[in-house]
Parts: structure tokens; C-alpha cells; sequence
């Protein structure tokens, strides 16, 4: 069966459940059974509209975003491990493989022209090192994060406080797409159709530091959101490393404060790696593929842009037909540039 398929609506009304530890909510449920668990009214007090929850479906349908619970094998391993992951996560693109590391770059929405510099430059190192980078795609610090690691050739996923369909802000698109074209992942566990909320960003947040093995915080006022995601990252068991910052500049109390408590610094760019433990690459930069007919850009584009597919919605979205895209699969999959894992079809390179 597609795992499209095993998502329901009565999924999608139990991922929807803020605040309420997942944790507790498993030893009542039948994780597989959960309509059994909504009818017998155990929790009144939640919304019951399943017509909300089976429109946010059709909406994912409608928007190519996938639907992946936590009992699925692509599901973020560091994420299942936090105090309170979510049910169901919903992306677009590629969500980052098992054996892949990640690293949080976090920072001011106003970070000053230093700090936006040493987002780029932080993300385009983890770039090019294979280092996938995880950021929240707000303006300022995160935005910048997210543009290094693309000039670095590299990884980057961008967690929303809005559903995966909506843009925020919203003078990010392009960023959006370029993340999408360059083979990352737009991901969010709010439904489809759900506005930036001031509330949404502390729990986005959560999601940013339990994909990460380390966060690195740029740029933060002592109570900012940069600076809860790093108290998450510490709750997570995860490294915090700050850039250290003129004793002046407001935008620098958070990440001072941050080093004076524990948080390691970062003197250098190259200082992430080696607290990493990774040996800088000698020659970096974007993975040079194999030569690639038209037809095989095509498929190659639509595969990046949508993360793991099946060979039905290649034929829709690229008007091929089934014979043109089996061929098409083979002598790509011969070229390394894509593998097949399940019935689905994913980018290799």
C-alpha cells in the first residue's frame, strides 16, 4: 500500500493535538487503530471536526505534500527521540536520509550585517562538508543559513511555523524554491492552509533542534525565539555552539550569555567542523553529476522539487508515459543519479 494511503484524517486530528504530551497519548492508543481511540471520546475536549481534518488532506493532495507519521521509516530518527514529537509530519521535497548529519543554524530575524555574513558562511562550510543544515527560513540569520549551504552545494531543510503550503514570510519564495530545486525539504507540522501564528514558533522550534545533532546560535536578545530554541537544543541533549559577539550589541547579549553558561564558541568558521569531529574536504563545492539528456533534467528537476515519488505521478506531472519514464528510471538509476527504496523513487545524488 502507498504510504500516502495509511494517513487519515483520524492522523491528522491526532497529530493536531498542541500541548499534549504524544508520549502519555501512545499508552492509551492503538497507534493503528486510532479511529477507535477518537470514537470512544477519551478526549472530549479536543476538536472533533474530522471534515477540518479530511479538507487538510485534500489540501496536501492538492499541494504535493507528503504525509509521513512517526511510525514511518523516513521519519527523522533524532526527532522520535525528543520529549514530544509529532504525529505526523507533512513536507515537501526531500526529507534528510538516516545516515545523514545535521546541524541547526539559528539566529535574529534582525541580525546585523556580521551576523547574516556568518550564517552564510557557517551554512556554505556545513555545505560543502556534507553537512545537511536545518533552519527555521525567517528573514535575517536563518534565510542566510539556509542561502550558504545552497552556494556550499549542500543539504538544507527549512522547518515553517505555517502549513508546508504557505510561504513565510512571505518574501522568501524564491528561497523556498530554491530549496525545493536544490533537492531540500519544506517542512512543517501545521495542517496545509495554516497562517504563520506567533504561537506556532515555539513548537516549530523544537523540530528544529530534535532533526539536529548541534545548533548553532548566530545572533539572539537574551529572551528571543533563537535563544528558547536554544534551551530546547540543551533540553534535547543537544551541542549548543554561539558566535561570540561585541559585549555592545544587543543582538549579541543572547549568544555571550550562551558561551558564559556552557555553550562551546565558535572562533572561527572552521571551528564547526572540528567540533563536529569532520575533516574539512580539499576540494569543495557542488557534486558534479553525470551527463543528463533533456528528458532525464526533466525527471531529475521533478524528483528534487518533490522528494520521494512514485513512477504514476512522474507520468502526471511530467506528461510522460509509463513506458518513456520506466526507461527514463533505468539508465538513470545505472548513472547513480536515482535510487528506487520501497516501490518509491528518490534522488541518489
Amino acid at each position: 500500500m502507498d504510504r500516502q494511503m495509511t494517513i487519515n484524517e483520524y492522523d491528522l486530528w491526532f497529530s493536531d493535538q498542541a500541548g499534549v504530551n504524544l508520549r502519555r497519548l501512545l499508552q492509551q492508543a492503538d497507534p493503528e487503530d486510532l479511529k477507535s481511540f477518537f470514537e470512544s471520546g477519551a478526549c472530549p475536549k479536543w476538536n472533533r471536526d474530522l471534515d477540518f481534518y479530511r479538507r487538510c488532506l485534500e489540501r496536501a493532495e492538492q499541494n504535493r505534500i507528503r504525509m509521513i507519521r512517526m511510525t514511518d521509516p523516513e521519519y527523522p530518527q533524532n526527532l522520535k527521540e525528543i520529549h514530544d514529537p509529532p504525529w505526523v509530519l507533512f513536507a515537501r521535497g526531500r526529507l534528510p536520509e538516516a545516515e545523514m548529519r545535521c546541524c541547526a543554524i539559528v539566529g535574529s530575524r534582525k541580525a546585523t550585517p556580521y551576523g547574516q555574513k556568518m550564517a552564510f558562511d557557517f551554512g556554505k562550510i556545513l555545505g560543502e562538508n556534507g553537512i545537511g543544515v536545518v533552519s527555521g527560513m525567517a528573514l535575517g540569520a536563518d534565510g542566510q543559513a539556509h542561502r550558504g549551504c545552497l552556494k556550499g552545494g549542500g543539504y538544507t531543510a527549512a522547518v515553517l511555523g505555517s502549513g508546508a503550503d504557505i510561504c513565510t514570510p512571505s518574501s522568501h519564495r524564491k528561497l523556498m524554491e530554491d530549496i525545493l530545486e536544490g533537492g531540500g525539504c519544506i517542512l512543517s507540522e501545521q495542517m496545509p492552509g495554516t497562517p504563520g501564528l506567533p504561537e506556532n514558533y515555539p513548537l516549530r522550534n523544537r523540530i528544529i533542534s530534535g532533526i539536529s545533532e548541534a545548533v548553532i546560535v548566530v545572533e539572539a536578545d537574551e529572551r528571543s525565539g533563537t535563544s528558547i530554541t536554544a534551551g530546547m537544543a540543551l533540553e534535547q541533549g543537544r551541542d549548543v555552539l554561539a558566535l561570540p559577539g561585541n559585549i555592545t550589541s544587543i543582538m549579541s547579549r543572547g549568544t555571550n550569555r550562551l558561551i558564559r553558561e556552557g555553550a562551546v564558541p565558535l572562533i572561527s568558521t572552521e571551528s564547526i567542523l572540528q567540533e563536529l569531529g569532520i575533516e574539512k574536504r580539499t576540494e569543495p563545492g557542488p557534486l558534479k553529476l553525470p551527463a543528463m539528456g533533456k528528458d532525464e533534467e526533466l525527471l531529475y528537476r521533478t524528483i528534487r522539487q518533490i522528494g520521494m515519488t512514485g513512477a504514476d505521478e512522474l507520468c502526471s506531472l511530467t506528461g510522460k508515459s509509463p513506458g518513456e519514464v520506466a526507461g527514463l528510471l533505468t539508465v538513470m538509476e545505472i548513472k547513480g543519479l536515482v535510487r528506487k527504496s520501497g516501490g518509491k523513487i528518490m534522488i541518489a545524488k
